[in-house]
């Protein structure tokens, strides 16, 4: 009795690894029949259709390798959209004591034009010199060559700075130019 009792058991243990095995096998099937053949595995954060790519848009390697109305993200062309995470808000640093724009103050503003461009509300934030062996108008007037930079810089990207409503948020007036 104890020996078919155990049959039993065994019987229905295997009964148990065998139905869940069918359960992973519905699970996967059901969940790639419900993934367009078009799309790629790499998916873009806005996860937008560009015509002729599937989900991910072409590769590129930084923002100007893409079409107008795109950004770099993840190695893939990716259109900007009201949910593009990248288009929200945008800092430029500066290396102390430095008013001459790094690479990665290049890539940042290349983003921000691109964004603006595409209607986008993107904040650009300019990082001031704060530099405490310099007097506070050597400070001041670093900041005003960053931010006249920064401003010759977009105007470059063909946005019209004074479109954009650049104030100087420390003193409450107008950017320099």
């Amino acid at each position: 009795m104890a020996q078919r009792h155990g049959r039993r058991n065994r019987s229905l243990w295997w009964l148990g690894v065998l139905g869940l095995l069918a359960f992973v096998a519905l699970f996967v099937l059901v969940r790639m029949s419900r993934r367009p053949e078009s799309a790629s595995r790499e998916t873009t954060t806005t996860g937008a259709e560009v015509p002729g790519t599937g989900a991910a848009g072409p590769a590129c390697a930084e923002h100007t390798s893409c079409e107008g109305g795109a950004l770099c993200t993840r190695g893939r062309c990716a259109p900007i959209t009201e949910r593009t995470t990248e288009c929200r808000d945008v800092m430029v640093r500066f290396a102390s004591g430095a008013s001459e724009l790094s690479s990665s103050a290049e890539v940042a503003l290349e983003r921000f034009a691109r964004c603006r461009k595409a209607g986008r509300a993107t904040t650009l934030a300019i990082e001031p010199s704060r530099d405490p062996s310099r007097s506070p108008r050597d400070n001041e007037a670093l900041t005003d060559d960053r931010v006249a930079l920064v401003r010759r810089a977009l105007e470059a990207r063909g946005l019209a700075p004074d479109t954009l409503g650049l104030t100087d948020a420390g003193r409450g007036a107008p950017a320099p130019r």
